[in-house]
């Protein structure tokens, strides 16, 4: 795929989700207060304008008055997690041949970023840039990418012979990093790269050791309710946490804590799901408030109406009436 404007797949980041609920916020919430679609569980793999993304991350980091909450960000995420790039830096024999597969298909993550690899003498270096103008300010997405990139040469299981470098300054309270950067960091460099022993090339891949595939299940599980949930929201009967957990495989409980490590509750999310195919349904103009309603997963169209004042301030009707008049 190929966009003019810089995008970055929106399943690069939604480890958001999990971050945010550690500091008490509903990712649901935090998305729809950005005027972006809290249905963000159903659509991984839709791609979003960088400005965006940039937008998004540092407004979390704001929320969560972190400085550093996008190499939290990155810390949180698996390799596995992220596609068909994770699927193919994984599937590498070695660390060499992963560092290839990680910048040569970065462009699956992230259209208007690159890394470029460069052996100098006994380093190696992970070069991350960006192409064309920054409309925002990266800060947050470049500690997040540098997070994701320090962990192809993690695999190698020598994590004292990797340094990250950043182009910032030091701030206030930087050392906070070294939980998600490792110990050697340095500050003011030229590049924003992770650097790292040439010998670790050689080196076949080694699994790692951190809790972010809990993460990857979380979010996992998560995307999959939301998936089953749009498929089957016109079921009054059926759309309900036990049945769900069932049809995923697993325990109310189990799903119900899933669902809480990303920022989401059950009842929020159906509601959500609702509203945004209803209003879908009301723009496409072809349908009744009483099919919508049916469609939606409403048996009494008196209820549907209340739900949709709730989510617009307005019945059906004048929605509908107010989008013909725009």
């Amino acid at each position: 795929m190929s966009n003019s404007t810089p995008s970055i797949k929106l399943r690069s980041f939604l480890q958001i989700a999990p971050y945010l609920a550690t500091r008490g916020v509903s990712s649901l919430e935090f998305f729809k207060r950005l005027g972006i679609s809290p249905n963000i569980f159903q659509t991984p793999d839709i791609w979003l304008p960088r400005a965006d993304c940039f937008r998004i991350a540092n407004e979390m980091a704001a929320v969560a008055q972190d400085p550093f909450g996008g190499a939290h960000v990155g810390h949180l995420m698996e390799l596995r997690s992220l596609g068909a790039w994770g699927e193919l830096v994984l599937g590498s024999a070695n660390v060499a041949q992963a560092c290839a597969m990680a910048a040569t298909h970065a462009a699956l993550l992230h259209q208007g970023g690159e890394v470029h690899i460069v052996t100098e003498g006994r380093k190696t270096k992970l070069i991350h840039r960006f192409t064309g103008r920054l409309e925002e300010d990266p800060r947050q997405f470049i500690l997040g990418s540098l997070a994701v990139l320090r962990k192809v040469p993690l695999m190698a299981g020598e994590p004292s012979a990797i340094r990250v470098h950043l182009k910032a300054s030091r701030a206030r309270g930087d050392d906070a990093l070294e939980q998600c950067l490792g110990p050697n960091i340095e500050t003011g460099a030229e590049y924003d790269m992770v650097e790292f022993d040439r010998g670790l090339l050689e080196v076949p891949l080694q699994d790692l050791t951190d809790d972010a595939w809990r993460i990857t299940e979380s979010l996992q599980s998560t995307i999959d309710t939301a998936g089953l949930l749009i498929e089957r929201i016109s079921d009054q009967s059926d759309v309900k946490l036990k049945s769900v957990a069932r049809e995923i495989g697993m325990s109310p409980r189990t799903l119900q804590r899933r669902l809480k490590s990303s920022g989401v509750d059950f009842e929020e999310l159906r509601d959500e799901t609702r509203r945004g195919e209803a209003l879908r349904l009301v723009r496409l103009g072809k349908y009744t408030a009483t099919e919508i309603a049916y469609m939606v997963g409403y048996s009494d169209p008196a209820h549907f109406t209340r739900a949709f004042k709730r989510w617009t301030g307005n019945a059906p009707s004048r929605f509908r009436s107010a989008l013909h008049a725009a």
